[in-house]
Order: structure tokens, then C-alpha cells, then sequence
């Protein structure tokens, strides 16, 4: 037994997610049942606006919880825990994780195993159960941070010179001594915070977890990765509640680590080059965003300039192509390509079909309008009108056809439909488990939407409970999703319909309805795979379609 009253500090920051701190939170207090530990539990939040302290802690009254009136970034939040801790060990965990009943033990006695380790990271799994590759890294230095940056790491992911930064040649099944773990989790000697200090406040977001466990070496411990345990980490919820430009925070942090550490210790002209790769890096990543919306919007220009010059030659038995007319076909043009972006069409939203129908419609008034104050560009409202409908017809086809292409390429040919399911309970959970282990049918469940919030932040059969009714309408749009399936246990057709009617505008969505008798079935899916799919055109699409809606086995 060790000197301090308290074996194990888990600190865990939080920020706008309550209900995957709570799932978080009860799988701590599960692994804290062994009674050799001491456990203080410390939840720091950063000023969330979700109700989250009000939620946490009548829920939590043991865990200790500080409480931030602004968001103080995750480094600096850790290090007011850290000051207040008192156990031997800290265990840096993030909120949206889902620790093992061994993880504390299992670490601990790593770390009692191995007295020159001074941070220790275990076995990582992401949402969908693949190996995070976060959860062991290299340290970027100029050349592991060059390959990576140059793409030689992507090309060559195995490789032991080029892949120096993932360590992708390193068995994930086997410990390993390493230069970083992630910050996600990662257990570490209250004697190193002692020595070192605690994360340098100057990273917000991200690279302190680089930073402390490049500093952890320096001092002269060691730091392992070891399989001996393993969490599920959700990853990013709380970035995406977060206003804070994320790739901008990413690459910010980068910067800072390489000035920091690498400044004046490598020849001259190495470190402008690492930061102009990192320049490049972001770049790259900001035109690979943006192609779509160059691309999608030239093809819709293309398709709308050519619908309009076919108007006038329909119109006037020609075009009479002058500068005045170049002019105005331009104008209008962009009055529609500024509407379908103000609307969101390139964007999150350019899978739905409300975006574009509203950005056609608001693009013919304005054109229309114009031609009201400025006669010089009077020209017939009809055209505009023939623009706006066969146009959208262009737009509508050439993106359904994209759609089809890349879902019945060669390399497609196994494409199941990302899907919701909507329901935790037994009737829920057994439709999950059924798609999970059964490969020939078309769902791939990504996610499940619990109406009563209380598995929130948990995972079901290996797939995560994601959140509730009321936040499906984002998720959809989030995790591009195109199948929802009702699996109530107790089937409520107004609760139905309130869904549907809500999300009704998105035609790519195809929703369902499971009885519980069909999802709780043993006989597999067919039941279910007779369902005719319902598609709503809005509210009284819906109303007319309803009784499509219930599979009867």
C-alpha cells in the first residue's frame, strides 16, 4: 500500500455532453469496485450549456466537480484537477469514453509492474469497435512530421521509416514503449506531475497530450502502450458541440509543438519547411472540404446557364448572344448559386432536398424582381420560371445519379444503408443485435436513438447509443444517415408521425417501422425486409403513407 489516501485521481473534463458523462461516469464507478483502489472521481466542466452540472450531480454526489464560467480548454481544466487530486496515480479520461471493470486495476498494476514508466495508455476502440490508431503515436518531429505531412506515412502505413508517426507496424495486441498516448486516456505517475508539471496551458485543444508526453520523456520516464485493458472512446462529441473551429485548432497546435520543441535544434531551413508543410497539410484539407463545393456548383451553373439559354431559344427562336445578355445570364446565375449555398446546399445539408427546392425558389424572385428596377435587364419572367423548374430537375438528377454511381460502383457492390434505430429497449436492442449478425441484409446500423435519454452515451451490441428524439433531426444530417427504424416496445403511431413530420423535408431518409413481435422474432429479418419503404413529400406524404409503415411478420 502506497503513502497517499488515495490510490487513483480520474479527471475527466466535460463539455456539453451530460449524457455520455453519465455513461462515462457509471463505468468508472463499476471499475472502482475493486476493493484494493482508492478512487476520487473529479469532473471539471467547461461551462457547458446543456444543463450538464444540473444533470451530473444529483445523479453523482461522490464525484468531486469543479465548475468553470468560461471554457478554459482542456489542459488548463486538467491542471485544476490535478492541484486538487490526491491519489498516486491520475487517470486522464475523456467524458464521451467507456472504461472497462479492469481498466483502473489493470493499469495501476502495469504501473507498479514497470517503475520506470511514468505514463501508460491502454488498448483504444473507436464507436464502431476498430482500433483507434491514436492510441499509440510517434513523436512529430521534423521527419516523422514531413512524412506524414508529404503522404509517404499514407502510402507506406506499415512502413518503419515512413509510418513513424501512427506506428501502424506496431502489433496493437502487444505493449509497446512509445513517444505519445492520447489524451483520451492515459494513466500517469502523480511523481511525474510533481517533477514536470501538469499540460502547458498554451494548447486549448489539442497537442497537449503530445506536449506532456514528450516532456514526460525528457524528464527521463518512460511511456508504454499496453493492451492489457481496453476502452471505447466515441470520439469528437464534444468538439462538435463546440464553436471552436477544429481544424484550425488542430493545425494551431501543431505549429505551437513544433516552435516549442523543435525551434533552433535542427539545421537551419528544417523547421520553415515543417511549418510549411503543416501550411500544406491544412490547406489540403481545406480545398478537400471545399472541391464539393466548387465542383457541385459549376455543375449546377453549367446545367442552369444551359437551361436558360434554352428558354430564350425556345422563347424568341434564339439566343442573340450580346454582351448585355452575357451579362444578365451571368447575374442570375449567381443570384441562384448564392442562394444554394446561403441555404446550405454544398454543405451539411446538401444531401436534403428542402435546401435546394427553397435556394431555386428564392433565386427566381430575386431575379425576378430585378427585372422590376432595372430595365436594362427586363427580360422575360417566363424564362426564369423554365430556368427554375427544369433546372431543379437538372440539379435533383445529376445528384440522385452521383448517388447511384459511387452506391453501385464495383467497389460498392456490398453497400448497406447507414441506419438508425430508434428504441433502447428489449425490442431495440434485439433489432441491433440482429443486424449486427446478420451480414446479406441492407443496414448498417450506425447508431441508436434512445427517446427516454437514459443509455444515452452507452453502447448497445457494440453500437452507440448516440441521442435522443429530439437531437435526431442533427444526427441524421451528422452521421449522413438514410434508414430510421422504429423498434418501440410499446408502438405509438403519434409518437411516429411527430418524428417523421419533423424530419419529413429530407427525401434521401427512408423510415420504418418494426412491431416489437417482428424485432423480437427469432427467425431473422425477412418481416422486415418486405416493408415497403415510406419516403415522405412532407407532412401529408406521411399521412398518406402511414399504413405502409408496420412490418406484420
Amino acid at each position: 500500500m502506497n503513502a497517499n489516501p488515495v490510490d487513483v485521481s480520474v479527471i475527466i473534463v466535460n463539455y456539453n455532453v451530460k449524457h455520455f458523462a453519465e455513461q462515462c461516469l457509471r463505468s468508472v464507478q463499476a471499475a472502482s469496485r475493486d476493493p484494493k483502489l482508492r478512487v476520487e472521481i473529479f469532473l471539471i466542466d467547461n461551462y457547458s450549456t446543456d444543463g450538464s452540472v444540473e444533470y451530473l450531480q444529483p445523479k453523482f454526489p461522490d464525484v468531486q466537480f469543479i465548475v468553470n464560467q468560461e471554457n478554459l480548454g482542456f489542459g488548463r481544466a486538467n491542471n485544476q484537477a490535478f492541484a486538487r487530486a490526491q491519489g498516486k496515480y491520475f487517470l486522464i479520461l475523456n467524458p464521451d469514453t467507456l472504461v472497462a471493470e479492469d481498466t483502473l486495476q489493470a493499469l495501476v498494476a502495469y504501473l507498479e509492474a514497470h517503475p520506470k514508466v511514468g505514463a501508460v495508455g491502454p488498448k483504444i476502440l473507436t464507436r464502431d469497435g476498430a482500433f483507434d490508431i491514436t492510441s499509440k503515436r510517434g513523436l512529430p518531429t521534423p521527419w516523422v512530421a514531413f512524412y506524414r505531412l508529404s503522404g509517404l506515412a499514407r502510402l507506406f502505413p506499415h512502413s518503419h521509416l515512413f509510418a513513424r508517426y501512427n506506428l501502424l507496424y506496431l502489433d496493437p495486441d502487444q505493449p509497446a514503449v512509445v513517444d505519445a498516448l492520447v489524451g483520451s486516456c492515459m494513466m500517469v505517475r502523480r511523481a511525474v506531475y510533481d517533477q514536470i508539471g501538469g499540460f502547458d496551458e498554451d494548447f486549448f485543444m489539442f497537442g497537449e497530450d503530445i506536449d506532456w508526453c514528450y516532456r514526460i520523456k525528457l524528464a527521463g520516464w518512460e511511456v508504454h502502450y499496453t493492451p492489457v485493458t481496453r476502452i471505447v472512446h466515441f470520439k469528437g462529441e464534444s468538439t462538435r458541440r463546440s464553436p471552436i473551429d477544429r481544424e484550425q485548432a488542430f493545425y494551431g497546435a501543431m505549429h505551437l509543438f513544433v516552435d516549442k520543441h523543435f525551434r533552433g535544434k535542427y539545421p537551419f531551413g528544417t523547421h520553415g519547411l515543417i511549418s510549411l508543410g503543416i501550411i500544406m497539410a491544412q490547406t489540403a484539407a481545406q480545398a478537400g472540404r471545399l472541391w464539393r463545393r466548387v465542383v457541385w456548383a459549376l455543375l449546377d451553373g453549367l446545367g442552369l446557364l444551359a437551361v436558360l439559354l434554352l428558354g430564350r431559344w425556345l422563347r424568341w427562336g434564339g439566343i442573340n448572344m450580346t454582351w448585355i445578355v452575357a451579362l444578365v445570364l451571368t447575374m442570375q446565375i449567381g443570384v441562384w448559386l448564392a442562394s444554394l449555398t446561403g441555404m446550405g446546399a454544398y454543405g451539411r445539408r446538401r444531401g436534403q432536398t428542402a435546401p435546394v427546392t427553397w435556394a431555386l425558389l428564392l433565386g427566381f424572385l430575386i431575379n425576378s424582381s430585378l427585372t422590376y428596377f432595372i430595365k436594362q435587364i427586363a427580360f422575360s419572367r417566363l424564362v426564369l420560371l423554365f430556368a427554375m423548374i427544369v433546372g431543379g430537375v437538372w440539379i435533383f438528377t445529376w445528384r440522385a445519379a452521383l448517388r447511384r454511381l459511387v452506391k453501385t460502383a464495383p467497389w460498392r457492390r456490398f453497400y448497406r444503408r447507414r441506419t438508425f434505430i430508434v428504441g433502447a429497449g428489449s425490442a431495440g436492442r434485439s433489432l441491433v443485435e440482429k443486424l449486427r449478425r446478420q451480414t446479406n441484409q441492407p443496414y448498417q446500423p450506425v447508431g441508436i436513438i434512445d427517446p427516454t435519454e437514459e443509455a444515452v452515451g452507452s453502447l448497445i451490441a457494440g453500437v452507440p447509443v448516440l441521442g435522443s428524439e429530439e437531437e435526431l433531426d442533427s444526427l441524421i444530417a451528422q452521421e449522413e444517415i438514410e434508414e430510421v427504424l422504429f423498434a418501440y416496445d410499446r408502438l405509438d403511431y403519434d409518437r411516429v408521425l411527430k418524428v417523421i413530420s419533423r424530419i419529413a423535408s429530407r427525401r434521401g431518409i427512408n423510415f420504418k417501422v418494426i412491431t416489437p413481435e417482428a424485432a423480437l422474432e427469432s427467425d431473422g429479418l425477412a418481416p422486415m425486409l418486405s416493408v415497403e419503404y415510406l419516403a415522405p413529400r412532407g407532412l401529408g406524404g406521411a399521412l398518406r403513407r402511414i399504413s405502409t409503415l408496420v412490418t406484420k411478420g
